[in-house]
């Protein structure tokens, strides 16, 4: 993973703009405060889903209204800095993407929104192989893989 900045995202012209801001899991309020301070938009996905799920009176359609949803929910909080160069938003706890009943391909669905916006994944796990982020327990079996389209790695100091 490469390693870039805040302004190297704002003025990235790459097709796909995804990157990844690595931290434990008690760095995490750190991170969304410093993004905040950049006024960079973050999303609980997790949260902001179940939420959604959660008032849906009909599940017909499952995968669908929430792939939708989910596409709103980045489009609506994405923002630009100083109104000069890409949209960005960043997006945390993603964990729900990989539910089977939602049976989303969330690499996908991250991947293209990232054709038009920056994305920033926030992520307070692991990720030991390149551009494979997983969950410790979770290694070889749930895992966000983004192999074709290599993940930048945004710095950040606390």
């Amino acid at each position: 993973m490469s390693t870039y900045s805040i302004q190297d995202i704002i003025q990235s012209t790459d097709r796909y703009k995804l990157y990844t801001l690595m931290c434990s899991q008690d760095e995490l309020v750190d991170c969304i405060s410093w993004l905040h301070a950049k006024k960079i938009h973050s999303i609980n996905v997790g949260k902001e889903l179940a939420a959604f799920i959660d008032g849906l009176d009909d599940f017909s359609y499952l995968n669908i209204d929430v792939f939708d949803y989910a596409k709103k929910l980045l489009d609506k909080h994405k923002a630009k800095i100083n109104n000069t160069g890409n949209d960005l938003v960043a997006v945390y706890n993603l964990g729900i993407l990989l539910e089977p009943a939602l049976e989303l391909n969330a690499a996908q669905l991250l991947k293209e929104f990232s054709k038009t916006a920056a994305l920033i994944v926030i992520w307070e796990n692991q990720s030991d192989i390149p551009d494979r982020l997983h969950w410790s327990t979770q290694q070889n079996n749930i895992f966000l893989d983004f192999t074709e389209t290599p993940l930048k790695k945004l710095q950040y100091a606390i």
